[in-house]
């Protein structure tokens, strides 16, 4: 007869633990701000606002895309700051 042990899940919880510390090495930074047009300072969307969360080291790079508006690169360094990003319309044909 073949013997198990009582607590297998001792052995698996482990190896989990130390996975996810190697995957995400640090705390999750999120990032947060409103999206607003260029010109009028009006909020593009909804309500314009963004809330992003990363465990990816700062600096980190934002690329906003929107169809009636160009694309924008923003990079932040400042994770608590409220980013003001602001968009710039497409030409119309």
């Amino acid at each position: 007869m073949k013997s198990t042990p009582a607590y297998p899940w001792l052995i698996a919880f482990p190896a989990l633990i130390f996975s996810t510390t190697e995957i995400y090495p640090g705390k999750p930074e999120k990032i947060s701000g409103q999206i607003l047009h260029q010109e009028t300072g009006q909020r593009i969307d909804k309500n314009g606002q963004f809330s992003i969360t990363t465990w990816q080291q700062l600096p980190v790079t934002l690329v906003i895309e929107h169809p009636n508006f160009k694309k924008k690169r923003v990079t932040t360094t400042q994770p608590l700051q409220k980013q003001v990003i602001k968009l710039e319309p497409k030409p119309s044909n």
